[in-house]
């Protein structure tokens, strides 16, 4: 009997220490006898690595989880707070098991647009997306200046993808005459200096958009739960020149507007930010009001409130911006391989060419049938600079 209670003593699991920092790698493998899958995870703490096993996992094309879920799963990228418990196996092998998880910010991966009530993202069908310029321009850049920044920031996606992504924007020049945005068959990017409104057409009064919105992209696709669900077949930018100062190197010929405070919009940094709405991609987090999504990697998209992760905020496609700022003009890891997972090089359709107005197979005869209508916006802090 004494034996028997030094045993049990030795054996009974006891409370480790609670574990927090990173998630840097992930192992799952079967237990000696076959019986259960579990995940040995190594997380970086300040005091060093601590390797705990977590039940449940995938090995060989079988998969193991409890109903509900007893803890979150463990994946790379991951910073965690995890409760545990010290215990031996069989073999008097000891082990650090996951009691609880508590998810203190998940890996950051880039957003697809959507989805359709059918589940879909959003995508393009043809190789390339056609951009035509609105022939107005912006009274607030000097000459022409505005759209060598559309150039320039149509080759920043166009370079960061080349090499993995077939998909290229191709800037098709200005238009003849203005043009409206609305589902036409043309992408056009519109300036809007003097009033941040949708005019009003046949059936609909004029819309106006929210004065901190700098810049906002309209797709029109398919949402018919057929083959082509998801297929954008028109999308238009608008850039707000009514209550931003549009600027190239922090130079704007816009007036100062009294009770508005006067900030500056670098056009470049808000353009590439909407050229990946163009493309398909969201913002990297959810501001009030967002339904809840995933991003490319199926973890949950976390309010922008409750996140301050780099690789989220610093990102082209984070939803805010600073005046004067730049740094979206450079895209991060995430916004190019969104891209590249969208339209990967090995999928090239090899033809670029206008998209199919129409939901269905063709292109001919019949009313169009419905289509689904996304807004996609990038808002700014308001703040004063010298």
């Amino acid at each position: 009997m004494r034996w028997l209670a030094l045993v049990v003593a030795m054996t009974a699991p006891a409370a480790a220490a609670p574990v927090e920092g990173d998630v840097v790698s992930t192992t799952a493998r079967w237990t000696n006898d076959g019986s259960e899958i579990v995940t040995d995870a190594t997380i970086r703490t300040a005091a060093g690595d601590v390797v705990v096993t977590q039940l449940g996992g995938s090995v060989g094309g079988l998969a193991m989880r409890t109903f509900p879920t007893l803890s979150e799963p463990l994946v790379p990228g991951m910073r965690v707070a995890v409760e545990a418990t010290t215990g031996m196996d069989t073999r008097l092998v000891p082990y650090t098991t996951v009691d609880a998880v508590r998810v203190l910010a998940f890996p950051p991966g880039f957003v697809r647009s959507g989805p359709t009530k059918h589940g879909n993202p959003l995508y393009w069908e043809s190789g390339c997306i056609l951009l035509a310029e609105d022939p107005d321009g912006t009274k607030e850049i000097a000459g022409d200046g505005e759209f060598d920044v559309v150039d320039a920031s149509v080759a920043t996606w166009n370079d960061a993808n080349a090499a993995c992504s077939y998909m290229d924007i191709v800037v098709t020049g200005k238009l003849d005459k203005p043009t409206e945005v609305g589902r036409d068959g043309v992408n056009v990017l519109v300036f809007r200096d003097d009033s941040w409104c949708r005019p009003a057409v046949d059936g609909n009064a004029a819309k106006c958009y929210p004065q901190s919105a700098a810049g906002l992209t309209t797709a029109v696709f398919v949402d018919d739960g057929g083959s082509r669900d998801g297929a954008i077949v028109d999308a238009d930018i608008e850039i707000n020149g009514k209550y931003f100062a549009i600027s190239v190197d922090h130079m704007s010929l816009a007036p100062m507007i009294p009770s508005v405070a006067y900030c500056r919009a670098e056009l470049q940094n808000t353009l590439t930010h909407e050229l990946g709405h163009l493309q398909g991609l969201e913002h990297t987090c959810r501001v009030d009001g967002d339904p809840e999504r995933i991003d490319g990697d199926g973890n949950p998209v976390p309010l922008c409130g409750n996140t301050s992760d780099p690789a989220i905020v610093e990102a082209t496609m984070y939803p805010f911006q600073d005046c004067d700022e730049t740094k979206k003009e450079v895209l991060s890891p995430d916004d190019a391989l969104g891209v590249c997972t969208i339209y990967p090089a090995s999928d090239d359709p090899h033809e670029c060419k206008a998209a199919q107005l129409r939901a269905g197979c063709c292109n001919a005869g019949g009313s169009a049938p419905p289509v689904g209508l996304a807004l996609f916006v990038l808002l700014a802090w308001r703040r004063r600079r010298a």
